[in-house]
């Protein structure tokens, strides 16, 4: 069936019929955009999800929308606390989880901004780095304890294919805290392309039975552009005549996800449902390892 996956496919086609009854998820900003219909695809398969998102109002008020129409037998839907741009936060939510003993088969990293006003984690990391791979970086490895005895479980890191925009040289020196003139696409880039070399990184280090992928969901007019002000509205109307819709730009992280023809390729970046190529350096061995090391060192600073 992969061979009709392509750009127009839907999560919900995507996730190719499988059941995931007795599977516990996490899907991070599950309360907008591509985090709904995750979410609800997830559920919809019978995964019973954990809807990790800053504003727990709004997280609260998509689950209850999605408890309504998701029909009898669906997976279960929870809403937990989750905010990125602060590690205690993070970690509060990873720790939390370990020692409640609880399984873990599916970790989405799905949660971002993008080309925001320049401003920092509270921390005190640039926002879009700290938010969008920190954060992350930080959450993933300390839910791997839980991931590993849950094994067969899979990671899925939602990068974008704007991480050609990223430099690998400056998005060192933004880890290291260097002075680095800021741009918003330039940082957005740096950010995408650190969830690139993370999910390789990562996946020389996992144990047998747990992978990782990142993907480029595509071009979809959601509220990830709200920082772009006149111009992200714009986007938001006028790319709905010509981008992915909302149900076809969740289709690569279910794929990544689930797709059991995935199997053995972990580490790999997708783009509409396929294994695809990233910048060369994304594929920099030494890239890779300064850019895990160094943030190794960010988060426990």
């Amino acid at each position: 069936m992969s061979e009709r996956l392509g750009a127009k496919t839907t999560a919900q086609q995507a996730l190719q019929g499988q059941s995931l009854f007795g599977k516990q998820a996490i899907v991070t900003g599950a309360s907008s955009g591509l985090g709904i219909e995750t979410t609800r695809v997830l559920a919809l398969a019978g995964a019973d999800v954990v809807m990790a998102v800053r504003n727990m109002k709004a997280g609260e008020e998509v689950a209850t929308t999605l408890r309504a129409s998701l029909p009898a037998g669906s997976g279960k839907l929870e809403v937990k606390p989750l905010d990125l741009t602060d590690l205690a936060s993070v970690r509060r939510f990873s720790d939390e989880w370990i020692a409640s003993g609880r399984a873990l088969h599916l970790l989405i990293n799905n949660a971002g901004v993008m080309a925001t006003p320049e401003g920092k984690t509270v921390q005190g990391f640039e926002l879009q780095l700290g938010t969008n791979h920190l954060g992350h970086f930080a959450l993933t490895t300390g839910l791997l304890p839980a991931l590993e005895r849950s094994a067969p479980a899979r990671i899925v890191v939602v990068s974008s294919g704007l991480h050609t925009r990223g430099k690998g040289e400056r998005l060192l020196a933004t880890l290291e805290g260097k002075p680095v003139p800021y741009t918003p696409y330039g940082a957005y880039g740096d950010s995408k392309l650190a969830n690139v070399l993370f999910a390789k990184a990562l996946a020389k280090r996992l144990p047998a039975g747990v992978e990782v992928f990142s993907l480029h969901p595509g071009v979809i007019p959601t509220p990830l552009s709200r920082s772009m002000g006149a111009m992200g509205a714009v986007f938001r109307t006028v790319g709905k005549l010509f981008m992915k819709t909302v149900e076809q730009g969740a289709a690569t992280s279910i794929f990544a996800a689930t797709a059991p023809q995935l199997a053995g390729q972990s580490g790999a970046y997708l783009a509409d449902c396929r294994v695809a190529q990233p910048t060369k350096e994304a594929l920099d061995p030494s890239l890779i390892d300064k850019v895990w090391a160094q943030s190794e060192k960010a988060i426990r600073a």
